[in-house]
This record gives C-alpha cells, sequence and structure tokens, in this order.
C-alpha cells in the first residue's frame, strides 16, 4: 500500500524567550547580596575599631591624670616633709614608670586612630562599591522590563 506524499505545514514554533538577561539578573543579585555582606562587615569593623579607640582614649586620659595626681601628690609630701628624699626619688621613679605607660597608651591610641582610618576607608570603599552593584541592578531590571514590554508589543502587532 503506497501512500501519498505528505505536505510538511510550516508551524512557527514559539520562540524561546532570551533568558540571559534573567540569569545576568540573577548572578548581579548574588554579587550585590555579596557586597551588601561585605558592607555591612566593614561596618562593623569599622564601629569596634572606633569603640577600642574610644576605650585606648579613655586609659590614656586615665593614666595621664592618675600620674599628674600621683606627682602632685608626692610633691606635696616631700614640700610638707612628711616623707623622705628616699620615699621621694621613688615616688619619682614610680612617676616616670607612671608616664612611660601613659606614652605607650598614647602610642597605642595613634595606632588605633590608624587602624581605625583604614577601617572606614574600607567601609566607604564596600559601601560605594555596593551602591553602584544595586544601580547596576536596577538599571539591569528595568532594561529586561523594556525589552518584555518591546517583545509584547511586536507579538500583538505582528
Amino acid at each position: 500500500m503506497k501512500r501519498g506524499k505528505r505536505e510538511v505545514v510550516d508551524v512557527a514554533e514559539p520562540k524561546r524567550s532570551d533568558r540571559s538577561l534573567d540569569q545576568l539578573l540573577h548572578v548581579r543579585k548574588q554579587r550585590l547580596g555579596r557586597l551588601e555582606r561585605e558592607r555591612s562587615s566593614a561596618r562593623e569593623d569599622w564601629r569596634r575599631r572606633r569603640q577600642a579607640l574610644h576605650d585606648y582614649k579613655l586609659r590614656k586620659r586615665e593614666a595621664v591624670r592618675q600620674a599628674a595626681q600621683f606627682w602632685q601628690e608626692s610633691r606635696a609630701q616631700f614640700l610638707q616633709m612628711t616623707i623622705t628624699t628616699g620615699q621621694f626619688h621613688v615616688a619619682k621613679a614610680r612617676h616616670a614608670r607612671m608616664k612611660e605607660e601613659a606614652a605607650s597608651l598614647n602610642l597605642r591610641c595613634h595606632e588605633a586612630v590608624r587602624e581605625s582610618r583604614r577601617a572606614g576607608v574600607r567601609f566607604f570603599e564596600a559601601r560605594a562599591e555596593a551602591r553602584r552593584a544595586q544601580r547596576q541592578q536596577e538599571k539591569l531590571g528595568i532594561m529586561r522590563d523594556e525589552l518584555m514590554a518591546l517583545s509584547r508589543l511586536a507579538e500583538e502587532g505582528g
């Protein structure tokens, strides 16, 4: 039995929508999330370092105040002749050690200032990067929406 030849019917296959922009948006969204986490951790680090700096400053001020107070009391006792010259020299040496401790706290305070400033720079860089990524994400979203609207118009019109 011989069959007749069939004519091939051209049926337009539905166009598969281009998902590359959606995939790009997904990847960029993941990147934005990572940048937001980095910004958050940079902010926390900066806050911790500023708090450490504040603590160092307080400790330094207290050490300077204690050294000055100790020296004033020792001088007053010596001038009132309630302590001997030997005791005064011991007090003088103790005052020198207290001043050295205050100076070392001052150095640590300066280092904390540098660390805090570096952490602040890192935070502001991370914030700017996250903002750039957010703007880029918004632009891509707008572009995707416009392309989808244009493709709907093309389907309806033609």
